[in-house]
C-alpha cells in the first residue's frame, strides 16, 4: 500500500518552508510508503522529493472565492475533481499549517471508506440550535477517495450559485455533500490550538499552554499560526498566549 498525503499551496500567505516542514513531518510520522503531492502555482524552494502539480483548473470564480470572507478555502472544492495529479485510493489531506506530533498511520485504516475529517469545534458546540445537527467537518484535515468522493466537484459545477447562497464557507458544504459517507476522527487525534492546547482566559495570561497526551495533529485555523504561538502571541486578553515552547520540536526541527 502506498499512502497519498496531499497538500495545496497558493498565494504568498504560506512559503515553500511550510511544504518541507509538512513533508518533514510525514517522513517522521509515517511508517507507510507515501506519495507526498503538493499542487501550487509556485514551487521555488520546496523540496525535490515533492510530487509537485499544478493547481487544479476549474470552471469557477476562484478570484470571486478570495473576494469572500473566508472564501479562500473554497479553492479545495477542487481536490475532488476527478483524475487529480494521477490520485487513487484514499488521500490524507493536510493543510499546510497544521504541525504533525504523532503517528499518521492509523489515518489511513481508520473507518475505511469513509469522508474521514475533523469534527468542527464550533459546530460540534452548536448543535443544539435550531436547524443544525453538529455535522460539520473542519476541513484542515481529511482522508478521501478521489473516485468515491468526486460528487463534491461535479454537484458544485452543476449548482456554483445556489451552493454558495447555501453555505457560507467550504466544509459546511462539503461535509452536507458527503453527509452519507460522514466519519469524524478521534477528538485527541486532531486538536485544536485555540481549543485544545491554549488555557481559557484569565488563565491563559499566566500559563503555557497545554500539550495533549495522545495527539497526532496539531491544527491551527486563524490565528495564531505556529512560529506566533512558539513565540508567544498577544491578542488581547482573550486570545493571546505564552509560548508553547514544545511546539519548536516538532515545527522548527523540521524545517
Amino acid at each position: 500500500m502506498v499512502a497519498n498525503v496531499l497538500c495545496i499551496k497558493w498565494g504568498s500567505k504560506y512559503g515553500s518552508e511550510y511544504v518541507n516542514r509538512l513533508l518533514s513531518g510525514v517522513r517522521e510520522h509515517l511508517s507507510l510508503p507515501f506519495r507526498f503531492v503538493c499542487l501550487t502555482d509556485n514551487a521555488t524552494g520546496i523540496d525535490p522529493q515533492v510530487d509537485i502539480h499544478p493547481l487544479p483548473v476549474t470552471p469557477f470564480d476562484e478570484n470571486a472565492f478570495d473576494a469572500r470572507k473566508g472564501g479562500e478555502t473554497w479553492r479545495k472544492v477542487g481536490l475532488f475533481q476527478p483524475n487529480l495529479a494521477n490520485l487513487q485510493g484514499d488521500t490524507l489531506f493536510l493543510d499546510l499549517d497544521v504541525v504533525i506530533t504523532g503517528s499518521l498511520d492509523d489515518f489511513f485504516t481508520y473507518r475505511s471508506g469513509s469522508f474521514c475529517v475533523i469534527h468542527d469545534w464550533l459546530e460540534k458546540r452548536r448543535a443544539w440550535i435550531p436547524g443544525r445537527d453538529g455535522r460539520v467537518g473542519n476541513t484542515s484535515v481529511f482522508r478521501f477517495d478521489p473516485e468515491q468522493h468526486a460528487r463534491v466537484y461535479h454537484h458544485f459545477c452543476a449548482h456554483q450559485t445556489e451552493v454558495l447562497e447555501q453555505f457560507r464557507i467550504e466544509q459546511q458544504y462539503v461535509s452536507r455533500t458527503l453527509l452519507d459517507d460522514l466519519a469524524f476522527w478521534p477528538s485527541e487525534w486532531v486538536c485544536s490550538f485555540k481549543r485544545s492546547c491554549r488555557p481559557k482566559f484569565p488563565l491563559n495570561l499566566i500559563r503555557d499552554p497545554y500539550q495533549p497526551s495522545d495527539m497526532r495533529v496539531l491544527a491551527f485555523h486563524g490565528y495564531p499560526l505556529p512560529d506566533q504561538a512558539i513565540a508567544g502571541y498577544s491578542a488581547g486578553p482573550f486570545k493571546s498566549t505564552r509560548p508553547a515552547t514544545w511546539l519548536k520540536t516538532y515545527w522548527n526541527d523540521a524545517a
